[in-house]
């Protein structure tokens, strides 16, 4: 993976800024795409993080990302496909705008991404896509309808994308993260316990106590095995979905 090049998006924290770190740390120049990117890049190990400024929101701005890095950077390797989560919430009370919000930051921004990407890489002869989402597309949970629903929308598009890109050696490939450590994480149990009337600390313990592994992840575990999927490694794993989860999701596919 040296001197070659990564996109990453929302990567300014948690997994995205631990998958941006890891590349790096292979040899890569990595683009670390996010609303709040610092403004300047940083070394890590034998490659280097060159922040950029980018809103997913931004429908415009996103179609010229992927072509803005290729002419800043001379190509793109690796793009990997993070986003933000949306509000956690029950289906019963979700509003429209909700849903519209949801698709605008989960879905609309990965379809643009991946379909730009591939063009690229297609015409290039080589590249992967990862798609990072979530658990939640396997086995879904209360309050997470949102996220479920659009990300695995998101899931059944890069799962296509695979079958039509192969023959031009283009992989694409789907991390789904189980409960991981990040300052997001910490948000939604710190409302779970506002909300029973329990503590952080209890409402961890619940969500631990469904992962085999007895504890949640860190997100350079996450980066791990993205990073190895995104390496030549992997170079016969293309159209698969790997959960990253101590265990949790019980289904057998």
């Amino acid at each position: 993976m040296q001197g070659k090049t990564a996109l990453v998006t929302a990567a300014s924290r948690g997994i995205g800024r631990a998958v941006a770190h890891r590349l790096a740390s292979e040899g890569m120049t990595v683009v670390a795409a996010a609303r709040s990117a610092g403004a300047e890049g940083e070394t890590v190990g034998d490659g280097f993080v060159v922040p950029r400024v980018h809103d997913l929101a931004d429908a415009a701005a996103t179609d010229r990302l992927v072509a803005e890095v290729v002419a800043d950077q001379g190509g793109l390797d690796v793009l990997v496909l993070n986003t933000p989560g949306p509000r956690i919430t029950s289906l019963l009370d979700t509003t429209w705008d909700d849903w519209a919000a949801a698709h605008d930051l989960l879905l609309r921004p990965v379809v643009q991404l991946a379909t730009v990407g591939a063009r690229h890489m297609v015409a290039q002869g080589d590249g992967t896509i990862v798609l990072l989402s979530s658990t939640w597309v396997r086995q879904p949970a209360p309050g997470g309808v949102l996220s479920a629903s659009y990300r695995s929308a998101a899931a059944a598009m890069v799962k296509t994308l695979a079958t039509e890109v192969a023959a031009s050696g283009v992989r694409v490939v789907h991390v789904m993260p189980g409960a991981t450590g990040t300052d997001r994480m910490q948000n939604i149990v710190e409302a779970k316990a506002a909300k029973n009337g329990t503590t952080a600390d209890a409402e961890v313990a619940e969500v631990v106590r469904d992962i085999p592994l007895g504890r949640w992840a860190e997100a350079d575990e996450i980066a791990d095995a993205v990073a190895f999927l995104a390496s030549p490694r992997a170079g016969f794993v293309t159209g698969s979905s790997l959960a990253v989860d101590g265990g949790a999701v019980r289904a057998t596919y």
